[in-house]
């Protein structure tokens, strides 16, 4: 039975094909640390999911109906990106082409039924945008969170009935010249993202 205060449940993913190292997946070991249990009195429980199709039924409702929060960050890592992105808007449509981690793809393209295209988010964008900005990230409004299980993640949350918004990182820099944030500047701006979050919630 869920307490009188407020919840916000916070997911990262595990490593998938094309992205062995996942940083979000370190974020939800790092973020406990930095954050602990409570900020502005509100509550906040970490979770890596499975980077399956699957895992949307066996881990991510079942997360949600147990933990039953008044709001949800996804985080989600997609290498095409050189900039963290706050992504508003989830469309009825999974790719079937790119399998899972477990090897498998999509049955179907859509994601729920065909007369309803979008699901936006509830949560504030440009808020947490701008906190994120604050620890010198890169950071941006989207609404494309693509076709894969970033999508269908926040797809799935928002149909919930749950205020939820996804946030992706990019992969970690390789070497010097690469201009994309460094992971300790991608964990700051998640911290104050998240504290953000938190104040607007309590």
């Amino acid at each position: 039975m869920k307490n009188t205060s407020k919840t916000i449940l916070v997911t990262g993913f595990s490593p998938f094909p094309g992205a062995p190292v996942n940083p979000t997946r370190h974020l939800m070991m790092r973020l406990p640390k930095r954050l602990g249990p409570h900020q502005f009195g509100v509550e906040f429980v970490f979770q890596v999911l499975p980077t399956t199709w699957a895992g949307r039924n066996e881990v991510t409702a079942r997360l949600r109906g147990e933990i039953n929060p008044d709001a949800i960050v996804h985080f989600g890592v997609d290498g095409t990106r050189r900039t963290m992105n706050i992504e508003t808007r989830a469309v009825n449509r999974g790719t079937r082409v790119r399998p899972d981690a477990a090897g498998v793809s999509l049955a179907r393209p859509e994601l729920g039924e065909r007369s309803e295209r979008t699901r936006l988010s509830g949560l504030p964008a440009r808020a947490l945008r701008d906190a994120a900005r604050t620890a010198g990230a890169p950071a941006n409004l989207s609404t494309d969170a693509g076709t894969y299980l970033c999508n269908a993640t926040l797809w799935d949350s928002i149909g919930s009935g749950i205020p939820s918004i996804f946030i992706h990182v990019p992969s970690l820099p390789r070497g010097k010249s690469d201009r994309r944030p460094s992971y300790p500047v991608i964990e700051e701006a998640a911290v104050r993202l998240l504290q953000e979050m938190a104040r607007r919630l309590k």
